[in-house]
């Protein structure tokens, strides 16, 4: 066999070999990542029931929400129509992380520049962008949240309070960032329209229709 035979046939073989190591390098980190597990379905009924429209969360949920073996759902509703009003809904998957939750709760009204500052859980979903709702709603790609009028004069402290309402991705949803913004608009504004009716607010929400 020649020289340059046998160096044709060495780099065939590197190259086969190269792609053959790229190959299951590709199906490990798919492995790990939870290409292959069965991703858990999601009903109407496993909804929190201080959600509305159940049957849509749950469809919204199945294609966005991170993969997971399996969710759960953790209600926690506080419907006293005072500062202590509170309604949330905590999904949680594969060991016990929090992958999404939905949050309303009444605080004192301040300015919304300083509410954006102050109530936005943190998060990486890039450049914060404005929507109308509210007082005011902001969101990108892993967080929505509105600052929604709710009593003119709380109960006990006598002051206006609003209601601060959120939809947070703690785990990237499964979306383009287009796909993900809405999305997280269309929970936060569905949750706060029922939150603001549940505490039984007496100013006008803003929301839209």
């Amino acid at each position: 066999m020649t020289e340059p035979t046998q160096r044709r046939r060495f780099r065939k073989s590197f190259v086969y070999g190269g792609v053959a190591a790229l190959a299951a390098i590709s199906l490990l980190t798919a492995y790990l990542l939870g290409a292959f597990e069965k991703r858990g379905h999601i009903g109407a009924d496993d909804i929190c029931r201080n959600v509305p429209d159940r049957k849509a969360t749950a469809r919204l949920f199945n294609s966005k929400l991170a993969r997971s073996a399996h969710y759960d759902f953790t209600q926690n509703w506080n419907p006293d129509p005072d500062w202590r009003y509170r309604s949330s809904c905590i999904t949680t998957g594969d060991n016990d992380q929090v992958l999404f939750s939905l949050d309303a709760k009444a605080g004192p009204a301040t300015p919304w520049q300083q509410w954006a500052k102050t109530h936005i859980p943190p998060n990486n979903g890039g450049k914060i962008t404005y929507f109308d709702a509210g007082v005011k709603g902001v969101s990108n790609t892993e967080v929505a949240a509105i600052w929604v009028p709710c009593y003119a004069h709380e109960k006990t402290s006598k002051a206006q309070y609003n209601m601060t309402v959120f939809a947070d991705a703690l785990k990237p949803l499964v979306a383009s960032d287009k796909e993900a913004r809405q999305a997280l608009i269309d929970l936060a504004t569905s949750f706060a329209r029922q939150a603001h009716k549940d505490a039984k607010c007496d100013l006008p929400s803003k929301l839209p229709n």
